[in-house]
């Protein structure tokens, strides 16, 4: 070897290793394909993408999505812009807690409030007997009157409502509820459940009252069982806050039990756990459990998590419940929990009895993304997904729909068919998967062949040197 070929040889391996870990390969192409069926025509259709296109993408924001007609030639589309994310807060009020007097045996129940109309101001303050008796009121009273106070113009009413109490650390005890909006006529409304728990794992509660809409401006709540109450200390209404997303505005979707993916996560697991697959890592806005029958009480916290090699993390914790009083059903309000998630595992409290696979379920509230495609090319028309690597494929929506505004009104209907697998694509899917596999070792190998050859050149330059000879005069 010439003293010049180490050198060649170093620098040939150099650059075949960035070859090797720079090289840009054809993009995967999609691996899922199913119908689209046209059930309402126009220029521009409208397509709902349930869960199942969620499972067969392989990218996060759904841009290996393509709409293809007839021919296989691409259909241009975009997505549809969602609504707001769920906002982290909502709007909150302070409401006014007043002690009810013990409720009379006939007549009508005394307000341990005056109302006072000046105009269009309403002012509301303590009567003179509650203030006469109010401590009293506070330890033996049958429930509470509250005071939600005026709605703004322009803003929502509140939905929930939340309550603090100062003891004691651990109750359940279940409430019902009327509403009205002037003291004197009444509505009864949907009960529910209180609770606070303390564990090994940490507290468990359940602060919230879903409030019935339309809701008056004042509520009662009412104890159905004084031997444990809480002692309130406050009461926040809570209502939408602008670009906050409504849950009655996405999809429900009901799962029901699915068998966990052996692991240290499922070793983990005991038999108050329930564990749900969705599917598709969707976009979640909140999380509730549904029981078949009967009154069933179950604190609980929830984890969730995208993919069966995470860690599982914790959404929240709550009370999930279900009353039957003399055939009235009163349910628990949903766990918020705005996340993106396909598996849930539902852990109950220890103390409790153990869940029952075949009588819960699941039901969540998930804004799930659509897309707007124009009717151009041969129908039928077909959605492709399933791509490691592909290229955005969708249009800006102002430029597809360029009078989008006026157009939205116009958009025709879609619904998507059972997604099938493309074989060719499958075994490209499964060959690019192999060399992404071995490109680490690949870029190792040839990175230590590398490292080989400059050793090889300093070996042999420090053998073939000499000494520099001194001459004699």
């Amino acid at each position: 070897m010439r003293r010049s070929d180490p050198f060649r040889f170093a620098a040939l391996t150099l650059i075949t290793g960035m070859f090797a870990h720079g090289a840009v390969a054809e993009p995967v192409p999609q691996r899922y394909s199913a119908p689209i069926a046209i059930t309402e025509a126009a220029p521009f259709v409208r397509l709902l993408l349930p869960p199942s296109v969620y499972a067969r993408s392989l990218q996060a924001d759904l841009r290996d999505l393509r709409v293809v007609d007839g021919r296989g030639e691409r259909v241009p589309f975009a997505f549809l812009a969602a609504p707001a994310a769920p906002a982290a807060s909502e709007q909150l009020r302070n409401a006014v807690l007043y002690p009810l007097p013990p409720r009379p045996a006939h007549g009508a129940w005394p307000s341990p409030v005056d109302v006072t109309v000046d105009g269009d101001r309403i002012s509301v303050h303590r009567s003179e007997a509650s203030l006469a008796s109010s401590s009293a009121f506070a330890v033996l009273s049958p429930g509470w009157l509250i005071d939600l106070g005026e709605t703004v113009p322009g803003e929502a009413p509140p939905r929930r409502l939340r309550l603090a109490w100062s003891g004691p650390t651990e109750f359940s005890v279940p409430y019902g509820l009327e509403t009205s909006d002037d003291l004197r006529n009444w509505r009864a409304a949907q009960g529910g459940q209180l609770m606070a728990l303390q564990s090994a794992a940490g507290s468990l509660t359940q602060p919230f009252i879903v409030l019935p809409q339309p809701v008056g401006r004042f509520l009662r709540l009412i104890w159905l069982d004084t031997t444990a109450v809480p002692v309130l200390s406050g009461a926040t209404a809570l209502a939408p806050a602008p670009g906050l997303v409504v849950a009655s505005a996405a999809s429900e979707l009901v799962f029901a039990p699915s068998v966990e993916p052996a692991g240290r996560s499922a070793a983990a697991s005991s038999r108050q756990a329930l564990h749900f697959d969705l599917g598709g890592d969707l976009p979640l806005l909140d999380i509730d459990l549904r029981f078949a029958g009967g009154t069933r009480v179950v604190p609980a916290r929830v984890e969730g998590r995208s993919r069966v090699d995470e860690p599982w993390r914790e959404l929240g914790a709550g009370l999930f419940y279900r009353l039957e009083r003399a055939g009235v059903i009163a349910e628990s309000p949903a766990l918020t929990a705005p996340t993106h998630a396909r598996f849930i595992r539902v852990v109950g409290d220890e103390r409790t009895a153990a869940l029952v696979a075949k009588e819960t379920q699941l039901v969540v509230h998930a804004q799930l993304a659509s897309l707007v495609f124009a009717t151009t090319g041969e129908p039928p028309f077909r959605l492709l997904a399933g791509s490691v690597d592909a290229a955005e494929g969708a249009l800006p929506v102002s430029t597809l729909v360029p009078q989008l505004d006026q157009e939205r009104q116009r958009f025709g209907r879609a619904d998507i068919g059972v997604f099938s697998e493309d074989a060719d694509a499958a075994r490209a899917a499964e060959r690019g998967e192999r060399i992404a596999r071995l490109r680490p070792w690949l870029l190792w190998s040839v990175l230590l062949a590398g490292v080989a050859g400059l050793g090889l050149l300093v070996w042999r330059l420090a053998r073939t040197g000499a000494a520099p000879q001194v001459r004699k005069p």
